[in-house]
């Protein structure tokens, strides 16, 4: 569900939070040295537009931008002790993770780099295993009510 419930309610995954900062590193390391260094993939940059990939690039950071805002307004604003159903966990379940997604899809595509992207599938795989995590820690908890839950908002696309 979020980072907040992730550490404080349930326990966190070992190494979550290291392998989130570790891929992060990897993948600025990656975006900065083939889009703007060496740019090995990023040739398919010049057959179109280049403004198409930043404007589409920045507006999924904008997005990305309010699911983080939101979620943390959600979680810590309101200091949840439930299970957080309401505002943007109504529309999504992982909001905060959905932000990072979008954050690093909209850096690499605003450069169109082919290895920035290939990375984002591999950060991707490893948010959907701790995202799995967490829903397995929520259901032990909450039972019923998280199973409710799940089944009527969606995991990564918002409704």
């Amino acid at each position: 569900m979020s980072e907040y419930i992730h550490e404080h309610l349930t326990g966190e995954k070992p190494g979550g939070h290291r392998n989130q900062m570790i891929l992060m590193v990897i993948f600025f390391i990656v975006w900065i040295i083939d889009s703007f260094a060496l740019r090995f993939t990023t040739f398919l940059w010049s057959f179109t537009f280049f403004w198409i990939y930043i404007g589409f690039g920045g507006i999924l950071i904008i997005v990305a931008i309010y699911f983080i805002n939101a979620s943390h307004k959600d979680l810590f604003d309101a200091k949840v002790d439930e299970l957080a159903t309401t505002g943007v966990f109504a529309h999504v379940r992982h909001p905060m993770y959905l932000g990072s997604h979008l954050i690093y899809l909209g850096l690499a595509i605003s450069t169109f780099s082919l290895a920035s992207i290939v990375l984002w599938g591999i950060i991707f795989v490893f948010y959907d295993s701790l995202a799995n995590y967490e829903e397995n820690k929520l259901e032990e908890r909450f039972g019923k009510e998280f199973l409710e839950y799940r089944n009527s908002v969606r995991k990564w696309i918002p409704t």
